[in-house]
């Protein structure tokens, strides 16, 4: 009966030693889960290149007294102009209609005489030939194209150029974070804030196209990321 007794108290100890040990993993797992801590960075990220795209604005305006003599005039214009551009070698997916206009004009300088039907058809197009552009739209002006609107410069692949900004971005969050926690740190959640690209170049006026020996200075494209990141420590 005496060593029955002995065998159930030893039982129990056991039983409350279990039951300690597990009581006690878990106030453990509790404090790691309390002791993780969160920090909040921006990161910027920028990218700078030559421009190898440009996105060349022009178009043809008439004027008649009759709508349909205007129409037509302005077609024959603009069929002209764009096989000039087309003789530059750029294809015609690569040209667009940016802007048609049809209306009434008028001189109130002397009164309200009417002047005739104005139309002016605009066109996009792009070309990789940067580095002769103002030639390019010398020539265009020169076939016919009697409006300009302007030149903006770009460049083609985009997208691979703001991978590696978000790269960049994400490189400079780390650097802020480490330097702010100062001890290992792990991403947590990123997120994506803002992206935009800025032209640099020096300014030109639209008035040297008439010359031959104009020039356009193409510049620089920044393209920039923004991101959010938490990280965890």
């Amino acid at each position: 009966m005496k060593k029955f007794f002995i065998a159930v108290v030893c039982l129990m100890l056991v039983v409350v030693g279990a039951v300690g040990v597990t009581m006690s993993s878990s106030v453990d797992a509790v404090a790691s889960a309390e002791s993780v801590s969160k920090i909040t960075v921006n990161g910027v990220g920028e990218i700078k290149l030559a421009p190898d795209m440009a996105v060349i604005s022009l178009g043809v305006e008439t004027l008649n007294e009759s709508l349909a003599v205007a129409q037509k005039e302005n077609s024959e214009g603009i069929t002209n102009l764009i096989d000039a551009i087309k003789g530059f070698g750029v294809k015609e997916e690569d040209i667009k209609t940016k802007n048609f206009y049809v209306y009434q004009r008028y001189d109130y300088s002397q009164g309200e005489k009417f002047l005739g039907y104005q139309v002016s058809n605009y066109i996009d197009f792009k070309t990789k030939d940067v580095d002769n552009v103002s030639s390019i739209v010398n020539k265009l002006l020169e076939s016919g194209a009697n409006k300009f609107s302007g030149i903006s410069f770009t460049i083609e692949d985009y997208e691979s150029a703001y991978k590696l900004a978000l790269e960049k971005a994400l490189e400079n969050a780390k650097s802020k974070a480490s330097a702010i926690a100062d001890r290992e740190i792990s991403t947590f959640e990123v997120c994506e804030e803002s992206s935009y690209s800025i032209i640099t170049r020096d300014s030109y006026s639209l008035s040297s196209l008439n010359s031959e020996a104009s020039t356009m200075m193409k510049g620089e494209i920044t393209v920039r990321a923004n991101i959010r990141v938490i990280f965890e420590y």
